[in-house]
């Protein structure tokens, strides 16, 4: 009988490499970060730790991209190096040894760099360099290692490398593989990517991208979406000769719906051993469950590493999770799935008992009234207008005609927008029209060109604003506003700029407010006027949330900057954190200027029938709320928690008294109070409200002034007045 070893070809090598790598340019930086990562842990269980800086170095060269990832942990000697490169898939990384690694394959920076152009490590251990490449070529992974040498400061000087440590190098061409990512679209790629999740979440790790063409750097971090814990359980499960593998499952819900695909994904259940090396994210059978929508969280598998240490094949070449045939993964993926349907059963019958506290056609006409008169003052106080015509509180009167603009004709000035009243009858202006706005001076800009007028506007006499701005002064012109054969004109003068928030602080952003995706980087510019803060003076930029971030911390204001004595300065915006917000502020002396900033997934609710800043609110059953109400910005909703403590003690667990004069006096105080504080936070960001007082005072006193001025209406509006006068009459008897 004759017996031997089958030999693996090296087409098959070079088959698994290309599957596994997919000439993706994130997935080899991946691979060489989570090397980088590995290396640290091993000094840290010997607890011979004092530095865990990764460094991934980008530059853009043409149209090729040069890569490399640095690290200042172990580093190589020639001994390890040989051992290797001799076997791919030889288990290297220290996991059989019972390190706390995650190299379970003994294959990772091999792939990852056999798959690009010039792939070549460079190593200092012990005053020893060595250096090697790897490359696909003609069928076959080759490998070459150089003489080790002595680690002269030559060397290091090149390699940026003070002690021990690697630097891993690569190109990308895209005329052969892959694709060379901007600085930005890496930076947020790779903080986002699953297989580093605990990596860009761990306090003790520093991840940061060097573009040395740009010569700047960024930080990489990423935050767990907002949310509530629902579900955390500890069970065990049984496999074949091993002992028992304990589970620990924890389960969120976010505020928000989450992206449940892709390396990104910023959903699903991270699945980790013992040593929170990433396995895999996954929610199974639910991926596309629209009822898991929201879920994220983790699963832990004790003992996981006995498997590998057996070579059973439980996880993927590929390396994007379970190998889900294998009886253990069966097994494992089972037990999850039972308890992702607990909750996604909870979740159906929350839904069902939302849709259970639908409003009746009377309270449809008091929610409508009330939502309609605050989307009114939102359009007035939230957004930088001057409001022409008639405040929104006074009595609304028939138009002539039934179609008219309020007032007349108006004086504005350049820079600042003005809203002009068109009020209408429904009878005459039917449901369904199309009302098209211009102006005869092209140099006033109609900034809502279009008006739809629909059966959810209500019916009767109807409010409608109309946005303007001149961009020249000495101009004049005519705004008509069109429907059918009715035509409406108010005639317009622009007059010379008179000094507005620029002028008056000293300096603005531009834009006001920002919403960001999670590290996705943007662009804002500091209006500087130099007549009020001159050349030579410094301006200090912060921001008090820690998840969001800033290019720069200060701005040297510099006279020959300015074009008309206003100077403009750019700085990147960044973030990480679903449902995040922060205020960035500017301050020199007693100037001050603010920025809003906040973070929502990448996945876009559906805005159908939006229509202004808020809809009218949704009753939700969330078993432990932290809060009476929330507010969704992409939605509009106001969202009402019907298991806090005060409210369900008003309109009952299953909102049965929600009609009652008491709960409803309750909705109205909560709505008004959520819509007014969302108000004053819109105005606070946008730079209308500008102060010295601290940001939260500023919306709070803004939120009061604005509860004074409408609240009444708005209780008017959402309480049945019926139930008011029977209360009064009931209460004059006694």
């Amino acid at each position: 009988m004759e017996t031997g070893i089958l030999a693996v070809a090296p087409r098959h090598t070079m088959r698994r490499i290309r599957t596994a790598m997919q000439g993706n340019v994130i997935r080899a930086l991946a691979e060489l970060i989570i090397n980088s990562d590995d290396s640290y842990k091993k000094l840290e269980d010997e607890k011979n730790s004092n530095k865990s800086v990764i460094e991934i170095i980008y530059k853009k060269d043409g149209y090729r991209g040069l890569f490399a990832v640095r690290d200042d942990a172990e580093g190589m000697s020639i001994k390890k190096v040989r051992k290797a490169l001799t076997i791919y898939g030889a288990a290297t990384s220290g996991m059989q040894a019972g390190k706390p690694v995650r190299g379970y394959f003994g294959q990772g920076a091999k792939d990852a760099l056999a798959s690009m152009l010039d792939g070549r490590i460079c190593t200092f251990r012990n005053d020893e360099f060595v250096e090697y490449r790897i490359s696909m070529k003609k069928d076959a992974v080759r490998w070459e290692i150089d003489p080790p040498k002595s680690a002269t400061p030559e060397l290091r000087k090149i390699h940026k490398i003070g002690g021990n440590g690697t630097i891993a190098y690569f190109i990308v061409d895209p005329q052969v593989a892959g694709r060379v990512p901007r600085f930005d679209t890496l930076c947020k790629e790779l903080a986002n990517n699953y297989l580093l999740r605990k990596i860009m979440t761990n306090p003790r790790r520093k991840v940061l991208v060097l573009d040395q063409k740009e010569t700047k750097s960024r930080r990489l971090k990423y935050q767990m979406p907002t949310g509530n814990e629902i579900l955390v359980e500890d069970f065990s499960i049984s496999y074949g000769k091993y002992t028992d593998f304990p589970i620990h499952v924890s389960i969120w819900r976010a505020e928000n719906e989450l992206t449940q695909t892709g390396d990104d994904r910023e959903g699903g259940l991270l699945l980790l051993d013992s040593n929170d090396a990433v396995l895999g994210v996954s929610l199974f059978k639910y991926d596309a469950e629209p009822l898991a929508a929201r879920l994220f969280g983790e699963a832990v598998i004790g003992n996981f590493r006995e498997l590998l240490k057996n070579e059973e094949p439980v996880l993927r070449e590929e390396r994007d999770g379970l190998v889900d045939h294998h009886p253990f993964s069966k097994v494992l993926i089972r037990e999850i799935e039972e308890r992702i349907e607990k909750v996604v059963r909870e979740e159906r019958l929350r839904r069902q008992k939302e849709s259970q506290t639908k409003i009746d056609r009377e309270e449809a006409q008091r929610y409508k009234k009330a939502f309609n008169f605050l989307n009114e003052i939102a359009e007035i106080e939230v957004q930088e207008l001057v409001n022409l015509g008639p405040s929104p509180t006074d009595e609304i009167e028939e138009p002539p005609h039934g179609f008219c603009l309020y007032p007349l004709s108006a004086q504005i000035t350049v820079g600042k927008r003005y809203a002009f009243e068109l009020r209408l009858n429904t009878n005459v202006i039917r449901h369904g029209s199309v009302i098209a706005v211009v102006c005869t001076n092209s140099k006033i800009r109609i900034l809502t060109p279009e008006i739809r007028v629909s059966h959810k506007n209500g019916t009767g006499i109807l409010r409608k604003y109309i946005t303007v701005e001149g961009t020249e002064p000495n101009v004049d012109g005519t705004i008509r506003a069109t429907a059918s054969s009715n035509v409406a004109e108010a005639k317009v003068f622009v007059t010379p700029e008179k000094k507005g928030l620029l002028y008056e602080e000293g300096m603005q952003f531009e834009p006001g407010s920002l919403t960001l995706h999670p590290n996705q980087p943007r662009k804002v510019y500091l209006l500087v006027y130099v007549k009020m803060i001159e050349g030579g003076n410094r301006i200090k930029l912060s921001v008090e949330n820690p998840s969001i971030h800033i290019s720069r911390d200060e701005i040297v204001v510099n006279e020959p900057d300015a074009i008309r004595h206003v100077a403009k300065y750019e700085f990147e915006v960044w973030g990480e954190g679903i449902g995040e917000e922060a205020i960035v502020t500017a301050e020199f002396e007693s100037h001050m200027a603010l920025l809003g900033i906040h973070i929502r997934s990448k996945k876009e609710p559906p805005e159908k029938s939006r229509t202004g800043m808020f809809k009218e609110p949704r009753f939700l059953f969330d078993l432990k709320p932290s809060q009476r109400t929330s507010y969704s910005r992409e939605t509009g909703e106001v969202y009402i928690y019907v298991n806090f403590p005060s409210i369900k003690h008003y309109v009952g667990e299953e909102c049965q008294y929600k009609k009652t004069l008491g709960a409803q006096i309750l909705v109205a105080d909560i709505v008004a109070e959520r819509c007014f504080y969302e108000m004053a936070k819109r105005k606070v960001e946008l730079g209308v409200v500008i102060r010295v007082e601290t940001k939260l005072e500023k919306i709070r006193g803004t939120a009061e002034k604005l509860s004074q001025k409408y609240g009444k209406k708005v209780h008017e509006a959402l309480v049945d007045q019926n139930l008011v006068n029977e209360s009064r009459t009931i209460a004059q008897k006694n």
